[in-house]
């Protein structure tokens, strides 16, 4: 008999089984969560449904950036139960799956339109002020 059993939130396959209730907590040896309250179908569907997150904020980084991608993560992720996911653990995973994917280099990089409308509303002014006190 098996005592071994998959981590919903991290994947690792050593998480230990729950035995009884008088052993030891169950906790993955790599993410550090109790496991024991979790087992049958509550265990699975957390699992696809981190699985469907992980997905779907993969395809937002892909296609409009990875801030997007990172509060989408941290907010699903925080809605989960029993998960408390923190902005720098979100960035930290969302880099760790893009890396893993070899993904990173497909990554939207953050527009750059703020600093050509600043330039334009720049010249605008000082075209302004030279029209003022050249027609007076």
């Amino acid at each position: 008999m098996s005592t071994e059993q998959v981590c919903p939130w991290c994947g690792n396959a050593n998480a230990p089984e729950r035995t009884n209730l008088t052993s030891q907590p169950n906790v993955c040896p790599q993410c550090l969560r109790d496991l024991s309250n979790l087992n049958g179908p509550a265990a699975n569907k957390i699992a696809s449904t981190r699985r469907k997150i992980e997905e779907n904020s993969i395809q937002l980084c892909i296609s409009r950036g990875k801030i997007n991608a990172i509060k989408y993560y941290r907010t699903e992720m925080n809605k989960l139960p029993g998960i408390s996911v923190s902005l720098l653990e979100a960035k930290e995973t969302i880099e760790s799956m893009l890396n893993a994917r070899r993904l990173h280099d497909l990554v939207k990089p953050p527009g750059r339109n703020g600093y050509v409308i600043a330039l334009f509303l720049l010249a605008l002014i000082i075209a302004s002020i030279i029209y003022f006190f050249t027609h007076r």
